[in-house]
């Protein structure tokens, strides 16, 4: 059985460079990774292919760099995919939150560079992809049909005397989606195959609530009945999920064809890496449903 996976996060040669050239050392906890590390940890579970991604993007970098950065990061990962045509594919990552900059990277990362979509946080200096300033990068990608992997932020402070990646990226998730709804986001760029990680936060079990905010926004007294709320509901139905480091009942809560196969290389440790590998079963979840989104990589391992 052929397995995809969809949330496996590289750091490049380029990115190094970046951080070296800046004065930037890594904490001793940031796992280290290579594309043979990457192929050795796929290897471990059966991983046919990964789709790389950067969540952080060039938000490390000054603004000024960040146009150039993008670029760099996305050539060389079109050069991983020339010299691992069936181990990986990859989101390019733009130089947000510049949004002409953006668009116009997004455009050259899949027309010129034929990228598998694009790799963005849920919100840049706290303004979310929903904002109207995003409308003309969106539309981008809707005419492209994109594939739009969307990252949580993850905070640094604890919460509740809890890591902060344990929770808050799952609650991040679903912040964004609640705005992307509120927003009519996935109405009007009907063509954006947006992914959520980690099952979605709480996505598939507050749509009747992501639903409610959808048309009530902060004002509970608006009337809205069982049809407009079906409508609301319906809009989500839209979304992918990927399995990262949530095993919970997503196939329950979502229609399966809507699920990715996805770890989290290179944070997840072995035995998480092997837990995720046997809780998938169906072929559609583990690489089917991928192969439908993604006809570059279904080409290159037909």
């Amino acid at each position: 059985m052929q397995l995809i996976d969809v949330h496996h996060h590289a750091d490049l040669d380029v990115v190094k460079a970046k951080r070296a050239e800046l004065g930037m050392v890594m904490p001793p906890f940031v796992p280290e990774w290579n594309p043979a590390i990457g192929i050795e940890r796929m290897d471990m579970i059966g991983t046919t292919l990964s789709v790389l991604s950067m969540p952080a993007g060039t938000t490390f970098a000054p603004p000024s760099a960040a146009p150039q950065l993008a670029r760099a990061i996305n050539e060389e990962y079109a050069e991983l995919i020339r010299k691992y045509p069936t181990r990986y594919g990859a989101f390019a990552t733009l130089p947000m939150p510049c949004v002409s900059s953006s668009t116009d990277e997004a455009i050259h990362a899949l027309d010129v560079l034929n990228l598998d979509g694009v790799c963005m946080q849920s919100s840049y200096d706290g303004v979310y992809l929903a904002d109207r300033r995003y409308d003309g990068l969106l539309a981008a990608l809707n005419s492209r049909d994109a594939v739009v992997f969307i990252h949580p932020i993850l905070i640094r402070e604890r919460i509740a005397d809890l890591p902060p990646a344990l929770l808050e990226g799952t609650f991040d998730t679903t912040r964004a989606a609640t705005r992307l709804a509120a927003a009519d986001v996935f109405a009007r760029y009907p063509r954006i195959r947006f992914i959520l990680p980690h099952t979605g936060g709480m996505v598939p079990y507050i749509k009747w609530r992501i639903a409610m905010y959808a048309l009530q926004g902060d004002d509970w007294r608006v009337e809205a009945g069982p049809d407009a709320f079906a409508a609301e509901i319906a809009k989500l139905d839209g979304i992918y999920y990927d399995t990262t480091l949530n095993l919970g009942p997503v196939e329950k809560l979502v229609d399966p064809a809507r699920i990715l196969f996805g770890t989290d290389i290179p944070w997840a440790n072995d035995a998480v890496l092997r837990m995720q590998r046997e809780a998938v079963r169906d072929p559609a979840i583990a690489a089917g449903n991928a192969l439908r989104l993604f006809p570059r990589i279904a080409d290159v391992l037909r």
